[in-house]
């Protein structure tokens, strides 16, 4: 008797093992990891980029290197990303004007030349606009806040597109598009850009946990932030499980 005790508890316990393991899982897939962070309030310039990729590029790190030579050789400014230009006269009086990136990444000024943002870091922004607001103005003062377009979706409240600043760090974005939904399950974000993960959930929540900024992730304009669910187990599943194990621990039971 006590062996058939001790059999149908192997059998139960069996079959709550069974409804633990997720529906349909993989393989994780080991993919880039951001570097160590630091505290930042100003984008990353130039030389840190550099820094990043030769570190990167030393330790394999390929997918990341892409991302820090991709945007080093490119820039970070795509065609419908917004700047706000704020200009100071000599009397400290402001005067603010949002502009948008037109296409072959040009600035339009007006009654000026364009400006071209190829290859142009957030960092360098405000810098190259002053030269060139000094080829028609005396002494200029500007400053920029430029912004992009990402679209946050999956377990959020308001899913949706969204003009932010790289600045911010993933929860305040996050917390914009409505906040984490009830079944969100913060170790499940992802990034992506044209279809491909260039951030998977394990980077993501040691980015969360130090509160990186978009900037220090290398975001641009059409990237997709992916909040993923928490895994829900279906009670009728679960109840049909526990009935089919019940059911053959009885027959084994007769059998004997």
């Amino acid at each position: 008797m006590t062996s058939r005790v001790q059999l149908l508890k192997t059998l139960i316990l069996v079959g709550v093992a069974a409804l633990c393991i997720p529906h349909g899982a993989a393989l994780a897939q080991v993919r880039v990891t951001p570097p160590d962070s630091e505290p930042k309030t100003e984008f990353e310039g130039r030389a840190q980029l550099e820094a990043q990729a030769r570190e990167a590029e030393a330790q394999h790190r390929t997918g990341e290197a892409w991302l820090l030579r991709n945007r080093l050789e490119k820039g970070d400014f795509q065609e419908g990303d917004r700047i706000v230009v704020i200009l100071e006269s000599t009397a400290a009086i402001q005067k603010s004007e949002t502009l948008t990136v037109r296409s072959g990444k040009i600035l339009q000024l007006r009654n000026m030349k364009e400006l071209s943002l190829e290859g142009v870091l957030r960092s360098e922004l405000t810098d190259r606009l002053q030269r060139h607001l000094a080829m028609y103005l005396k002494d200029p003062r500007a400053h920029t806040v430029p912004l992009f377009r990402v679209f946050v979706f999956g377990s959020v409240g308001r899913p949706g597109f969204y003009d932010t600043s790289a600045d911010i760090p993933v929860p305040d974005l996050l917390m914009r598009a409505g906040g984490p939904g009830g079944d969100a399950d913060l170790d499940k974000v992802e990034i992506r850009r044209s279809g491909a993960v260039i951030w998977d959930s394990k980077s993501m929540r040691t980015a969360i946990n130090d509160g990186m900024s978009l900037d220090r992730l290398h975001l641009r304009a059409g990237d997709e932030v992916h909040v993923g669910a928490r895994r829900n187990v279906s009670w009728v599943n679960a109840a049909s499980v526990a009935l089919s194990v019940v059911g053959l621990a009885v027959t084994l039971l007769r059998w004997r």
